[in-house]
């Protein structure tokens, strides 16, 4: 193969590689939980309805024989600014502690902040947006607010 031939077929590959990476991106899954996985760290996450979802825990077999299966979660919102009396209202009641952790039920549009294995992330609430994500003990779960409504009636 010419060197000439060697060139046009990487420039074909690349540009059909271009081509492809939109859709791939389409087909993505999306979501809050998409976002706040990406943003902490998250690699195991699964699709349900075409929506991410994840559990994980902040530390692993090794970690918690070693270290007795302590590690620091926490959650809480911020408002999105401009922000309102009822805007702060809201917020207030999204995040409570519940049984051994605590329960964000979030509404959109909010920011959420989350620290997770030492790293400090907030991840935005779109308007259109509901989540849920439960933390308890060493184990943080985040669904979508439908899948959270469907799994809690079965």
């Amino acid at each position: 193969m010419t060197k000439a031939s060697r060139l046009a077929a990487c420039a074909a590959a690349s540009i059909a590689l271009s081509f492809q990476t939109p859709l791939q991106a389409d087909s993505a899954p999306s979501g809050f939980c998409a976002r706040l996985a990406e943003n902490a760290g998250i690699e195991e996450t699964k699709v349900v309805d075409g929506e991410t979802t994840w559990s994980a825990s902040a530390l692993n077999f090794g970690q918690r024989v070693l270290f007795g299966g302590t590690a620091t979660t926490s959650v809480n919102v911020e408002v999105v600014e401009p922000a309102t009396v009822e805007d702060y209202k809201r917020a207030e009641t999204m995040c409570a502690a519940e049984g051994r952790g605590a329960v964000c039920r979030l509404i959109g549009p909010i920011n959420f902040k989350f620290v997770w294995k030492g790293n400090k992330t907030l991840t935005a609430v779109h308007a259109d947006e509901t989540a849920m994500v439960v933390v308890e003990g060493t184990r943080a779960t985040c669904l979508s607010r439908m899948q959270a409504l469907q799994s809690g009636n079965s």
